[in-house]
């Protein structure tokens, strides 16, 4: 006999809970972490009176199910949320609770957690809680930028002439401060330059960058990894067209500042510069950097750097000694200048031909950190440091290959610093709380 549904209805007392897997991503993340401290968070920007608002976990979790799973539209998020099960239960909502719309995520964000900085505070909360329980030890990390096309078009690009002022290259206070105690430092004075810049008429907080395969608008986010179990301790956005150098050292200081254990580091080449290497020493961050193959180096004319006197050395034997920064009046950067003393030079059977230039006293410019610099470079080549550059290749390259195909970094949706940070820092804790559960489960196993 056929069997055929009798369409009646029928009450049943459900727990949503009973319907999700134990092994289900969701039910694993749940258990691991409340979110409960986001209350407390948002607690000054509500309202003691008036209606209830819509539960600030419970869209917070909404976003959070989108990163996880990919869901790149909002109004879709909705929809997946309406009839997933296990999105629902996530989320705390019952089976006959209404989900908010989709238009109720923007009025949150510019009127509540734009004000409360739900995100960086969350992140940052995670990260604590990471590095309290061991699945962050600071031992090995790596850091890295990469480039996020802004969600432009190609017609908005426009070039544009902005002031800028013409001051001394900042990379970090402590290293401002040892400078400014250095032989021959003198501030250059205040001077304002008009700069050509090429960004978007629709995205204005978005640069310019063209390098290699990288060319277009948009953005550089700046990432570290912690090696242990690759997550993710710090994320920064600037705009495409800015130096990731300069920027790399208030990176890493605020997640000191914020209970991030770190001792050693690996960089790519593009830090490579002696106020990085100096930087990190000022931190207690031992650095692992590529060099940058240099065309007009002092070794190429056979002089070599004696690290315990600061000081180099010509193939006469004459030694060239620290005398005093040299700041240019056009950049408003510090090099250190090492000068023979007297006229030793003068009578040098090689004084025509060295360095193809005249005079009685030759002199190398170098960088004003050199004597880190060249710290720096005596590690390349060791067990250590190739031991460290397959950690980031492993790490930081690996979490931005998996942020853009998995988590929604393939190509920025949102505009401004403020929204892509946003961006960046839930992609971040979708990837985090995943390698977390990965994690958790491990040393689960090894006990």
């Amino acid at each position: 006999m056929m069997g055929r549904q009798s369409g009646q209805m029928s009450m049943i007392i459900l727990d949503l809970s009973e319907l999700i897997p134990e092994n289900h991503l969701l039910r694993k993340i749940n258990q691991m972490i409340s979110f409960d401290f986001i209350y407390d968070l948002v607690a000054p920007y509500y309202p003691a009176n008036g209606r209830p608002s819509v539960d600030p976990v419970s869209m917070f979790k909404m976003l959070l199910v989108g990163y996880l799973y990919g869901v790149k539209s909002e109004r879709r998020l909705v929809q997946e949320v309406q009839l997933n099960i296990a999105y629902r239960w996530f989320c705390g909502f019952e089976l006959t609770d209404k989900i908010p719309d989709h238009s109720t995520f923007s009025k949150t964000r510019l009127r509540k957690w734009n004000e409360s900085r739900l995100f960086q505070e969350v992140f940052c909360e995670m990260i604590r809680r990471c590095v309290k329980s061991g699945l962050v030890d600071g031992k090995e990390l790596a850091a890295d930028r990469t480039y996020l096309p802004a969600n432009v078009s190609k017609d908005s690009w426009m070039d544009t002439e902005v002031e800028a002022e013409l001051s001394m290259q900042s990379y970090l206070d402590r290293l401002d401060e040892e400078l400014s105690k250095q032989p021959g430092f003198k501030r250059p004075p205040a001077k304002t330059i008009r700069k050509r810049r090429t960004t978007s008429k629709t995205d204005p907080d978005s640069g310019c960058i063209n390098h290699g395969k990288k060319s277009g608008i948009g953005y550089l986010m700046e990432t570290t990894v912690d090696c242990k179990y690759g997550i993710i301790t710090g994320v920064d956005v600037y705009p495409a067209n800015e130096k990731e150098s300069l920027l790399v050292l208030r990176h890493l200081e605020w997640q000191i500042q914020n209970g991030v254990p770190m001792q050693n580091i690996a960089l790519d080449r593009g830090y490579d510069t002696g106020a990085v290497h100096r930087g990190l020493e000022l931190l207690g961050i031992t650095g692992y950097i590529p060099a940058i193959q240099v065309s007009n180096s002092p070794e190429k004319y056979g002089f070599y750097y004696l690290p315990q006197e600061d000081a180099f050395c010509c193939p006469e034997g004459a030694k060239l000694v620290y005398q005093r920064l040299n700041c240019s009046q056009t950049t408003g950067k510090y090099l250190r200048c090492y000068q023979v003393q007297g006229d030793t030079c003068r009578h040098c059977k090689q004084n025509a031909t060295c360095f193809k230039q005249t005079g009685v006293r030759h002199r190398i410019l170098g960088s004003s950190c050199y004597p880190a610099f060249y710290r720096g470079h005596e590690r390349i080549g060791s067990d250590t440091y190739w031991h460290m550059m397959r950690l980031r290749k492993i790490w930081a390259e690996g979490s931005f290959s998996v942020l853009k195909r998995e988590h929604r970094l393939s190509k920025i949706r949102k505009r401004g610093i403020p929204a892509v940070t946003e961006e960046c820092l839930l992609s971040a804790m979708a990837l985090n709380l995943k390698r977390m559960v990965r994690a958790i489960l491990l040393t689960s196993h090894m006990l």
